[in-house]
């Protein structure tokens, strides 16, 4: 165990957030499993890393950095925002100076950040990262 991973959120308000997380042990017949997680914490002291019961379905690898020197982002881009504590999916909509805008589809938000809180989102399909289109 002691796999490093992350998270697919499924509950409303989360649909489309990533947190990475430490597989603990496998619960059951390996379809669930206790995770505790790396930037979320217990409501209780609001300090101790949230532990957790998570459906195999919601797991996934940790995605590989693609760096930015082999591809620019450009616009119309899908993309992982990192925003309250988590990964979040949107669509570049625009570059402003050195900051791209950022359409979340759930939300229907459109938010500006840095380059540094942004990452290529990739799918985990078949065993293996699959870069998604908007068509």
């Amino acid at each position: 165990m002691n796999d490093e991973v992350e998270v697919g959120s499924e509950e409303k308000g989360y649909l489309g957030s990533y947190y990475k997380a430490t597989i603990l042990y496998p619960v059951g017949t390996c379809s669930d499993y206790r995770v505790k997680y790396k930037t979320l914490v217990s409501d209780n002291d609001q300090t101790t890393p949230l532990e957790w019961f998570i459906r195999a379905s919601e797991l996934r690898p940790i995605p590989p950095e693609i760096p930015r020197e082999t591809k620019p982002m450009e616009t119309y881009d899908i993309v992982d925002v990192y925003d309250n504590e988590g990964w979040w999916i949107g669509v570049i909509t625009a570059k402003v100076e050195q900051e791209y805008r950022v359409y979340f589809p759930t939300t229907k938000q459109e938010i500006v950040y840095s380059a540094d809180k942004l990452r290529f989102h990739q799918e985990w399909s078949d065993g293996e990262w699959k870069f998604p289109s908007l068509g």
